[in-house]
């Protein structure tokens, strides 16, 4: 007998525009308004059954949006320089802040899921700093986990403000330049 597994079906064109258009409305809701799964639907201009059907939980919908994240954050990296891509992590990190405070109780952040994410961002961020200081932009003193931590600071840490972050962001860029 030859092999009957079934191949994979390629997603409809309209799967593929609402799965976008989710993910998309998600990244917005998510930044803004915390977890509401008919938020996002509302957004999206679908109806919750779409949703549902893309995803069927929160932390599924969530992963989603924190995947396409950091993949944008990695394309970002390679062709970009380390400020920008501190601004749009840090953008990143907002969006995933929303998420993370409803979600808590159900996320496991030793999930792989989230060790694979981390391990992405710091690949990309460390490749931008080894160019930054072959370049001489950037001290040669300052790691790759120094500017996560700092990224992480602005976002998560007491007193974080995101109306300030983007100023303190750039404060510290500043001096991240040879002497």
């Amino acid at each position: 007998m030859g092999d009957e597994t079934p191949k994979a079906r390629k997603p409809r064109a309209d799967q593929v525009r609402n799965r976008d258009r989710l993910l998309a409305a998600a990244r917005e809701v998510f930044r803004a308004d915390g977890a509401s799964l008919e938020a996002v639907a509302r957004r999206a201009e679908v109806g919750i059954g779409t949703l549902y059907r893309h995803f069927p939980t929160r932390e599924a919908l969530f992963q989603a949006v924190y995947a396409r994240e950091v993949e944008a954050l990695e394309t970002l990296a390679r062709k970009d320089d380390l400020a920008a891509w501190m601004r749009a992590a840090l953008e990143m990190m907002a969006t995933k802040k929303g998420m993370v405070t409803a979600l808590a109780p159900v996320l496991d952040k030793d999930a792989p899921f989230f060790t694979e994410q981390s391990a992405r961002m710091m690949t990309a961020v460390a490749g931008l700093r080894d160019r930054a200081v072959a370049a001489g932009q950037v001290r040669d003193d300052v790691s790759a986990d120094d500017l996560m931590r700092v990224l992480l600071g602005l976002s998560y840490g007491p007193g974080a403000d995101a109306s300030r972050a983007g100023l303190l962001l750039d404060v510290f860029l500043d001096g991240l330049r040879p002497r």
